[in-house]
């Protein structure tokens, strides 16, 4: 079928599970093997380096460049790239300061500034402690434009190393607006609201929108709570302006534990989600679709997340826009042009999750154990526009809204100068999309997928391309699909035969067979000739 643009429609239905088959061969060619379920989460050495060190001290506001000195806890340093100023070995007990509403207090300078083997405790005081660490000037404060970067009478070029932070109602470290060439690294930082102080959205550490040059990495963030929303790392914040994106944020390294959200990116250009692991120990959705692990939405343009590692969430990844009450800029709020490669993404029910945006690109994304679907294209807003796939490990689950929704599939590394057909399985029609590789190996077909039937259920289908011999013929060929054996039975001009195969729950059903038999006699009734499915997770 064919949509008027010449385009090949694949068929009406909600859930279309993909598999490619290369021609004239009994293999089924998939990517790079998925993880294992129960391999163990990475955490990394963070926090303080010298607690024997820590020292009470007083809540700390700097005000300007004439503000580092020893009653503010300054070490040494001489405020130089090469000789910062030293904040350290400092312990914050908010329990004594209910009035404060941070620890470290940092605005209106330029020096460059070290805080480092801080620690903050109690941060729990309801309507009084907001954030402990605190780089910049509160929004109301701001008098002069603000046109980015900033460079006047706002804050830049601090550090935050190696900081213990423990809070029940405030955020953990918070970049103000207007901040820039701020590092963030190394910093243990847990918060945990809950039913004696706490309160939804506090995030561990936030990066607000308009800043530039900020840095975060190395650092655990461990926002477990049964009662309220939270979030790891936030980038940026709603979209408000071109002048007031954020740019050149980083969140690179990072371990985020049991967030509502793990790392969430907003209103900003070219932001980078890079080797960061995220996933739950107990998962706990308070929200329709959360806890997620990375979400980019509010207009936050060329974003790119890059192998991360994202385990036991509802949904993996989410590409999407604005919604109510934040949605009225209209369709510049959708997250464009995000670029998604090399994650691996288990035990989710969704992988990821892409609305009304344009310009996502999915790269060699590594599925395991999903429940639902691999690729839910009803996102926030509705389908996406200008969607491209390479190099996917298949078979392959995408669940679409009504409508059609064109996607463009490619592959880099097939056989070379080899015909393939990307086949799936949808009610009520079966789809079969042919394509041919070049010299090189790359291949790629264009679909327009019009899913407009209401759901008939996960169906797991699988095409054969049998060869063109009689079975007490057939000759002894490598196992490899990609071997010249295998190769050479392409040039055979024969029509092969497919047989379509629909699994559910843990029976096998053959469509010109009978109606439903066990794996076992199903196996045994088709010969040699027929390879039993994989486990479908």
């Amino acid at each position: 079928m064919r949509g008027e643009d010449g385009v090949r429609v694949l068929g009406n239905h909600r859930v279309l599970l993909l598999v490619l088959v290369l021609a004239a061969s009994t293999w089924t060619v998939t990517g790079s093997s998925a993880p294992t379920p129960g391999l163990a989460v990475e955490t990394r050495s963070v926090g303080l380096t010298n607690p024997l060190a820590l020292q009470p001290h007083d809540p700390i506001h700097i005000t300007g460049n004439e503000g580092f000195n020893a009653s503010n806890g300054v070490q040494s340093g001489s405020g130089t790239v090469a000789d910062p100023y030293i904040i350290s070995n400092w312990l914050f007990d908010a329990a004594f300061y209910p009035n404060s509403n941070e620890m470290i207090w940092i605005e209106n300078t330029d020096r460059h500034v070290v805080v480092q083997n801080c620690q903050v405790i109690h941060f729990d005081m309801i309507g009084e402690h907001y954030q402990a660490f605190y780089v910049g000037k509160y929004p109301s404060e701001i008098k002069t434009p603000t046109i980015a970067p900033p460079t006047i009478d706002l804050t830049s070029n601090v550090t935050f190393l190696n900081n213990d932070i423990d809070s029940r109602y405030g955020y953990g470290i918070q970049i103000a607006e207007g901040s820039s060439n701020v590092l963030v690294k190394g910093n243990r930082i847990t918060i945990h609201p809950d039913n004696v102080s706490g309160r939804d959205w506090i995030y561990g550490i936030n990066a607000a929108r308009n800043t530039h040059a900020i840095s975060i990495e190395d650092n655990l963030v461990n926002a477990a709570s049964r009662q309220y929303i939270t979030i790891g790392i936030h980038l940026s914040d709603y979209y408000v302006s071109e002048q007031r994106r954020a740019s050149q944020l980083v969140a690179r390294n990072n371990t985020v534990i049991d967030a509502s959200g793990g790392i969430h990116v907003e209103s900003s250009r070219f932001t980078l989600v890079r080797d960061n692991i995220v996933y739950q120990t107990d998962r706990n959705s308070l929200l329709y679709g959360w806890p997620r692990a990375i979400t980019v939405r509010e207009s936050a343009l060329n974003a790119s997340l890059i192998h991360n590692t994202i385990r036991v969430e509802v949904t993996g990844i989410v590409i999407g826009a604005a919604v109510d009450p934040w949605d009225a800029f209209g369709p510049i709020t959708g997250a464009s042009n995000t670029t998604i490669r090399d994650n691996i993404i288990s035990n989710v029910d969704t992988g990821i999750s892409i609305g009304n945006v344009s310009g996502t690109h999915v790269v060699n994304t590594t599925f395991s154990s999903v429940a639902l679907q691999e690729l839910n294209l009803n996102g926030e807003r509705g389908p996406p526009r200008d969607l491209r796939l390479t190099d996917l490990s298949l078979p392959l689950r995408i669940r679409a809204p009504s409508g059609a929704v064109p996607i463009s599939w490619s592959w880099a590394d097939l056989a070379q100068n080899a015909d393939y057909h990307l086949v799936g399985r949808g009610e009520p029609t079966d789809v079969d999309a042919p394509f041919t590789t070049n010299a090189a190996g790359v291949g790629s077909v264009d679909i327009m997928q019009s899913l407009n039937q209401p759901h008939r259920g996960d169906y797991i289908q699988r095409h054969r391309a049998n060869a063109p011999f009689r079975r007490n013929r057939r000759p002894e060929r490598s196992r490899n699909p990609l071997s010249p054996d295998n190769r050479r039975v392409r040039l055979n001009q024969h029509r092969y035969r497919h047989r379509v195969i629909v699994r559910s729950g843990g029976t096998f059903t053959a469509r010109n067979g009978p109606a439903r038999l066990s794996e076992s006699e199903w196996h045994s009734r088709q010969g040699p000739a027929v390879r039993p499915l994989a486990p479908s997770h």
